[in-house]
This record gives structure tokens, sequence and C-alpha cells, in this order.
């Protein structure tokens, strides 16, 4: 398909091809070897919808799920696209209350999430849900076939949702009433689709929204990117990101589904996992961020898995230098990456096909005027215009223009009018230039407006650890860097003041993070002493800068001992 032929719905690309490749395999689950050719997709989304329906579940609803990737996953999701829910997936390594809060901030009717896993027992996620959050009217648990007691009070299994009889009713009911067709025939390419948490400012999550039109034109700049020049039925992406990210959903996965090709899902990323997949299945594509290539190339007997099916790897998410460029090069004979945000559903830019790794560093590819304007400006007015538009190699602040621009924060005007100007310009916080090259324009990153801690390709921001770590008994201040890590791209680096006569230990302040996600826990703590202050500017504010200073001292003191860049 051309990429100009747009169609107007996410859904529309599962009927196409449902119709035009009835029996080609959209998905493939590595684990179980499980396939589901685009008609089986097709048939399940409509089973999902039909069900979300008969819950209740309505145009403009909010459906949360915390579930690794399953075809069922990605079924529920395009589900609430047919029926003009709204989906929220969250992070698996949320803690109970982060869930709680998180679904709160959006209302959500529903939550599906998993039962009791070997690594953890999301049902206490499901209690914490139940208890803590009155909007939710259905608790879905992901547990096939239970056992007495298996699924909490108040829930019910994903076997009894989706029993086979009251689908087959549900279905002739539908044939008679068309309610499903009659209720898809109301969504538009601006409806809400998905909800994805990004980081602001303060470091509060913020939910993200995105439509139809989002997701699509970025589907498309990444078909551009990746210039896949075969048979679409041959075209194969590995998806190994977590679902509550966009690079899983909006990009790897639901770019495939565009394309008409296969992806192959991890439930979740393991590196072992991703090499025996990619060597199994001949995977043609793979994007990830650069801590997990890192992880991949550091892998014992790396060497030995076959990844010559490879034509295409990409990586997004973080800086990289022309060190990692050319290990990228040898992985396949096509690489590249762009630049993007949640808030655009994933990628605005993407570096032209055939580049080598020399002229790829430093920039982040081109943008494409045909689907998505990308402009460098002055800072946004006090009124809220957009400033004005800078010249080629002019440093500013990096924008992105409809109709990739996301749709707002949920019920957050006032956070959506700092990141969106009255012309409806989204301002990134990401500084850069364009700079004429043969053939086209690449944009180049000159840093970064927000302090941002990039965290194996998440955005942390200080504000929210050092909040977290301020509720503990006995801290008096606290203050949260980050530095550069090996394997992590940043780690986090956190200096604690006990309060006066407390006894505090980093190991007290390491436990005391576990209740957060992972990502968001520090790779070392510093005990600053109680007697002394530390370094401020001449505004008496914290001097961040001398915090780095002396970090990177001791940083580089825990490297000589072989810490900090250690796999935990």
């Amino acid at each position: 398909m051309n990429s100009n032929q747009r169609l107007p719905l996410v859904n529309s690309y599962i009927d196409k091809w449902a119709k035009e490749q009835p029996d080609s395999v959209a998905m493939v689950q590595h684990e179980d070897g499980r396939q589901v050719t685009y008609k089986k997709f097709s048939s399940l989304i409509d089973f999902f919808a039909l069900k979300l329906l008969d819950m209740g579940i309505q145009k403009g609803d909010r459906v949360a799920t915390q579930l690794v990737l399953l075809p069922e996953h990605m079924a529920l999701m395009y589900a609430c696209f047919k029926i003009g829910a709204i989906i929220a997936p969250l992070d698996l390594r949320l803690s109970e209350n982060e869930v709680v809060r998180d679904i709160n901030k959006i209302e959500a009717k529903a939550f599906f999430f998993l039962g009791k896993t070997p690594v953890r027992d999301f049902r206490l996620v499901g209690n914490a849900v139940k208890k803590g959050c009155l909007s939710v009217k259905h608790l879905v648990q992901f547990t096939a076939d239970p056992k007495p007691g298996d699924i909490i009070e108040g829930g019910v299994s994903i076997s009894d949702l989706m029993n086979k009889v009251r689908l087959v009713w549900l279905k002739l009911t539908d044939i008679f009433t068309g309610q499903l067709k009659k209720t898809y025939q109301k969504m538009d390419k601006r409806t809400p689709a998905l909800i994805i948490y990004t980081t602001g400012t303060t470091g509060e999550p913020k939910p993200a929204v995105l439509c139809h039109e989002n997701i699509i034109v970025q589907n498309q700049i990444l078909e551009r990117g990746i210039d896949y020049k075969g048979d679409k039925k041959d075209f194969s992406i590995l998806v190994n990101l977590p679902p509550s990210h966009v690079g899983c959903v909006t990009e790897t996965f639901m770019t495939t589904m565009f394309i008409g090709g296969k992806a192959v899902l991890l439930r979740i990323f393991d590196t072992k996992t991703t090499l025996e997949a990619i060597e199994h299945h001949k995977v043609k594509v793979i994007g990830q961020i650069p801590t997990m290539f890192r992880m991949l190339w550091n892998f014992p007997g790396y060497e030995t898995y076959d990844l010559s099916s490879l034509e295409f790897v990409a990586y997004a998410g973080s800086a990289v230098d022309t060190t990692f460029l050319k290990k990228l090069s040898t992985m396949a004979p096509k690489f590249g990456t762009g630049i993007g945000m949640t808030e655009n559903a994933g990628f605005a830019t993407f570096t032209p096909a055939d580049i080598s790794h020399e002229e790829m560093a430093g920039q982040v590819g081109q943008a494409f005027d045909d689907l998505a304007r990308v402009s460098i400006r002055n800072p946004m007015k006090e009124n809220g215009s957009a400033g004005e538009e800078l010249a080629d190699e002019e440093i500013g602040e990096i924008c992105y223009h409809p109709p990739i621009v996301f749709l707002g924060y949920y019920n957050q005007p006032e956070e959506t009018k700092k990141a969106v100007s009255k012309e409806g310009i989204l301002y990134t916080g990401d500084l850069g230039y364009f700079k004429q090259m043969d053939g086209y324009k690449a944009l180049y990153l000159s840093g970064r407006k927000k302090f941002v801690i990039k965290q194996k390709g998440y955005n942390v921001f200080p504000g929210e650890v050092e909040e977290h770590i301020a509720q503990m008994e006995g801290v008096d201040v606290v203050e949260v860097i980050g530095l550069k890590h090996t394997l992590f791209d940043e780690g986090i680096f956190a200096f604690v003041r006990p309060g006066a006569n407390i006894t505090l230990s980093s190991q007290d302040v390491m436990e005391h993070c576990k209740s957060i996600a992972s990502y968001k826990r520090p790779q070392h703590v510093e005990i600053w002493p109680q007697d002394k202050e530390l370094p401020l500017t001449r505004s008496t504010k914290v001097d961040k800068l001398k915090l780095i200073e002396i970090a990177e001292t001791i940083v580089e003191d825990l490297r000589n001992k072989g810490a900090w860049d250690a796999v935990p």
C-alpha cells in the first residue's frame, strides 16, 4: 500500500488485510508459538468489542490494563478503538499505589490485569484498585481456567468474560441489531483512542490522549523510514517493548498492522529470548532503545545466534556515540533512527535509507512535510502563541505540527496549554536545528530544555524520585541527578541528607525505593553529612551542576571498584 493512501481509522487496516489476505499471519506469540491470522484477529477484535458493549463500556469510557504483550491484549486494544473507548495500558512495574493513582486520573471504568505470576502477584494490584478506584466497575483478571481462590473477590476471569456461549449469543444478536457496526460508524480520525502516560516537568505522570490520525501518521513516517521493498506478507517486526510504551503499540506493532506484515510478540523483554526469536522467526526488522541493543551485544554467545534475516534495525530514545552506530551497522544492511515523543504517538522524523553510520552521527532524521511538519522555534509566548520559526542552523525548540499533535492531557487543560500553542503546535522541550545535507534536511539535537533523566528508555524526572524518597521518615533533603551509564544510558544518582540525630543508610533508601517502578530507582544513594549544606547557587537554589561534579567523582570511584555500570 502506498503511504499516501491513508485510511481513516486504525481498525481500517485490520479490516483491509482481513479481506485481502485473510490467511496471512498478523502476529505470532513466540513463547508458545500461537499464530493469529488477520481473519482471526479481526474476529477476536469483534468478540472483545461486543463483550465491552455488553459490559456497558461506551464511546469515551476509559479502560485501563496492566498486562504483558499478548494477542488478546492487542485484540482488546483494537476492540476499544472500534467502539470508541479509550484504552490506557499501564507499566507492569508500577506499584499498587502508582496504578491506583494513574487509574484515578482518567477515571477508568474497567481494569484488565494479570493474576499470580512467577514474578509478581498482580491480584494485590487488583485488590488495591477495587479499594481505591471508585470509577472502576469491572475487574477482569487474565487468568485462564482458574481454580477456586485464584480470582479476586469481585473480579471475573478472562475465561468467564469470554464465555463462548455468551459470545455466540452476542454475535447472533448483533447480526439482527447491527449494534457494533452502528457504533463503529460513529468513529472518525480524531476520535480519542489511546492514553499513554508520560512524565511532566513536575515529575507527575500525565495521561497523553492520542487519536486515530496521530497513530496512522506515525505509522506512515515509520514505514517511510524502514523503506521495506519486499512483499508485505514477508515483512516481520519483533515487538519486545512493554505495551505501556509508544515504541510497542503505536510504533512497532501498529506499524506492522498498517503495512500488513507479521508481528512477533514477546510477553516481556528478555535478552536470550529476543535473540532466539529473531533466529527462529527469521525476523526482518527490530526496533529497540539503545540499552536493549547493548544488552544483546553483551550477552554471552551473542555471536552464535543467526541474525542474518535482519534487514533493518532502528533505535530511538536517547543519544548514542559513533561506536554504538558502528556496532549497529553490523546487524543489518540498513539501520536508522528518528525522534518523537509520546505526545505525537512516536516518530516525527526518520533518517533516510542507506546512509552511513558516520552521516547518521548526531542527527535524528528528516521531517516529512506532506505528513506532518517539524519546525525550530523561539519559546512559546506568554499569551500561548507559538514563537517565531527560525532559519536553518539556528538553535531553538523542536516543535511538531498537526496532524501528529496529540489531543491533550486527559482532564488537564492547563498542562496541555503549556505544551501546545494556540496554533496547535506541540513544543517538545528538546533543542535542535536543521542542517541541509545532500538531498535532504537533517534535524540535529542540541540538548534538552527539560531536566529529564533517560533511564532504560524511559523519561524519569528527578522531582518524582525526590518526592518518593522524601516520604521516608528522617529524610531532611534529597536531590536526584542523572549521570552517564554504560548500559542504561543514564543512571539515577541520589544525594540524601538525614535529619539531625537520625541514622540513615544508603541501603535503607534503596529498600524504600523498591516500592516505585524499577526504572525510577537510583543506581546509587550517597548519604550527605547532616552538618553540611548542599552547594547553592547565588539565587540560593541547590547547585545541580556542582552536585553533578561531586557525583561524577564518586561514580568514577565506583567504576574502579566494578560498580555503577554493572548490571543490577
